[in-house]
């Protein structure tokens, strides 16, 4: 059958079963177990799942890249247009199947932007004119426009992630495949992207069918007609976003991060015994007001009534919360923050004075950065893609030297100390752990920083297994690395940099590929080297992240410092993020939405659900409120 029989899906699994190809003798390693899946033409499906749950084969299989290209025991099939993807040549199914990889350099051949773009097209045949056109609507959908000219290995990671998905869409596949493809992008970039994908498809209709793999629920969320839920290889969950979303304790409990405004509701209905649902910043600002209004919770007292407002009658009581300790964590964050702001300034760390420098000496990345970061700071260090957070981030260990102004290192002009001096002092694990990974098992890769500083024997042997049992990794240690998840080596990758003890440990996108359990673990790791006394510089488009754990904010833009102050004083300020190309946080502006009621501002759910709850018992006349726990 060359094409798709009217009524039949365009992508089929039939009890799919894969395993990979056994290495060194060790049994093969089941990828996929008994998948059966339909996806309808012109359909939106969103897949998220744990790390290794099998979520990037699932898209391999759809390509015909699994089996085809990398061997294996496969049981069931997958057919795709009518193609069955065992026995089809994989270029005749990328005819029909676009296919952007988690890592985008994957994806790309290292000429200009604008030549990576009309690379797939002109492959295909396609006439000039067409080409031309094709180019300036992807570059333009993904805005670099303004970076035709570039060559792809000038960009910064989230550009060129930007870049490989123009060069899919530039082909116009009838399926599009998108592996995590907004992992590098700022907040906004994710939105543009995304969105611009889907007026695509509203544009095309039946025509486009999209797979979106993300571990961003709150993108799926608003986006995708329908969730699975993969876990161990199998599909765990599957319904329409309000359906899975809802279900916040067995997401918890799989390792996935639950959409903000979800785990708001949960929180909610655990302590009023409530039954809210919302996924959209209008619908929970529209219940939230509903329901602060029924206690009688208009306005508070220093603002005026919204123009045409007018009270609502209250159709139920709203229920007594279930116990009480109002302000709770809002006290605590604020206190964290005057701590910040008013600590003693701890010993420097990094020096950074006036620092310029530009890539080729003609693209301007860093333009008069100063910056101190002392001993016990946990940073936090965020912009817009192509803002220069990266670069600053070079200068900091020496992989980059300012053309001019100057970077202290403990006092070493990093322009006349060689890297390999500076890596005692300062660690930096990279966006892509490919680029720093290259021996045949973890613990040799975590053995060989150290080795080359010194270590031996009993020594470099502790060290390399209190690393490995730190980060969880010590069932792997004799794994090969590239046989692991790309969240299982970024973990290797920073537990490598971790083992040479350095004083600053820089994480350049770190939670990449990990799901919700790894990345709670990574994160009190660092929190627990924080209270040792070592300082860790974050790297990071997650803004839950940054709210939840940094002390201190550092906002980047077009090369230069825009912000520099505690996560409330930074995440708040619409206006500053709106110079720098940002949002702010889907809590924040939603607690701002609720200022009427005097809602103070927030930046986590939990603050939210406590300053929901103080305002309810203020007004029901219930004292107080405890702290809440984790998801619903």
């Amino acid at each position: 059958m060359d094409a798709t029989a009217p009524g039949e899906p365009p992508i089929r699994f039939e009890r799919f079963t894969f395993r990979y190809p056994p290495v060194a003798g060790a049994a093969p390693v089941t990828a996929l177990e008994e998948i059966s899946l339909e996806v309808a033409a012109g359909e939106f499906l969103g897949i998220t799942g744990s790390t290794g749950s099998g979520k990037s084969t699932l898209c391999l299989a759809i390509a015909g890249l699994v089996p085809q290209e990398t061997g294996g025991i496969v049981g069931g099939s997958v057919v795709v247009t009518g193609w069955d993807t065992r026995y089809t040549p994989v270029p005749q199914l990328a005819t029909r199947v676009g296919v952007v990889f988690q890592d985008p350099e994957s994806n790309l051949v290292g000429l200009s932007v604008e030549d990576e773009v009309a690379f797939g097209p002109e492959n295909l045949g396609i006439p000039p004119a067409e080409i031309a056109r094709r180019v300036d609507w992807a570059l333009e959908v993904v805005g670099l426009s303004h970076e035709r000219n570039r060559l792809s290995a000038h960009l910064s990671g989230g550009q060129k992630q930007r870049l490989a998905i123009a060069a899919v869409l530039a082909m116009q596949p009838q399926i599009l495949v998108l592996d995590e493809p907004t992992a590098q992008l700022d907040p906004v970039g994710k939105e543009e992207v995304i969105a611009a994908v889907e007026r695509l498809r509203q544009e095309l209709g039946r025509r486009l069918t999209i797979v979106l793999v993300e571990s961003d629920t709150e993108l799926l969320s608003r986006f995708a007609d329908r969730i699975v839920v993969l876990h161990a290889g199998r599909v765990a969950l599957e319904g329409s976003p309000r359906a899975v979303f809802s279900r916040t304790q067995e997401l918890a409990a799989l390792g996935i991060r639950i959409p903000p405004l979800a785990e708001l509701a949960a929180r909610l209905n655990r302590a009023l015994g409530a039954e809210l649902s919302f996924l959209s910043q209008t619908e929970a600002e529209a219940a939230l007001a509903r329901l602060l209004e029924q206690t009688g919770l208009t306005r508070s007292n220093d603002q005026p009534p919204r123009a045409g407002h007018q009270e609502r009658p209250a159709a139920e009581p709203v229920p007594a919360p279930r116990q009480a300790r109002a302000g709770s964590l809002l006290t605590l964050a604020r206190e964290r923050d005057d701590q910040t702001l008013h600590a003693r300034e701890p010993a420097s760390l990094i020096e950074i004075e006036d620092a310029r420098y530009r890539y080729g000496g003609v693209y301007p990345a860093l333009n008069g950065v100063s910056l101190r970061i002392g001993a016990g700071e946990f940073l936090a260090l965020i912009g817009p893609n192509g803002s220069g957070k990266t670069t600053l981030a070079k200068h900091c260990n020496g992989l980059l030297r300012p053309e001019s102004g100057r970077v202290l290192v403990a006092g070493q002009d990093t322009r006349t100390t060689h890297v390999g001096q500076l890596a005692r002092t300062v660690g930096y694990a990279f966006q892509n752990p490919d680029h720093q990974l290259f021996l045949p098992s973890v613990a040799e890769e975590l053995a060989y920083g150290p080795r080359n500083l010194g270590l031996r024997g009993p020594e470099l042997r502790a060290r390399v297994d209190e690393a490995l049992e730190r980060f969880g990794l010590a069932e792997l240690r004799n794994r090969h690395p590239t046989l692991l998840g790309r969240g299982l080596r970024q973990l290797v990758a920073i537990a490598a940099v971790y083992a040479l003890s350095p004083r600053l440990l820089i994480l350049d996108e770190p939670t990449g590929g990990l799901d919700g359990h790894a990345t709670g673990r990574l994160m009190a790791t660092l929190e627990e080297l924080v209270a040792e006394g070592r300082s860790v510089l974050l790297i990071t488009h997650d803004l839950r992240l940054v709210a939840e754990h940094a002390r201190r904010v550092v906002l980047v833009h077009e090369g230069r410092i825009l912000g520099d102050g505690p996560p409330r004083q930074i995440l708040t300020d619409e206006a500053l993020l709106a110079r720098a190309g940002m949002a702010p946080l889907t809590i924040a502006r939603l607690s701002r939405g609720l200022s009427r009621y005097g809602i103070l501002p927030s930046l986590t759910e939990a603050e939210l659900a406590e300053a929901v709850l103080a305002r309810l018992a203020a007004g029901t006349g219930h004292s107080g409120l405890t702290r809440e726990g984790g998801p619903g």
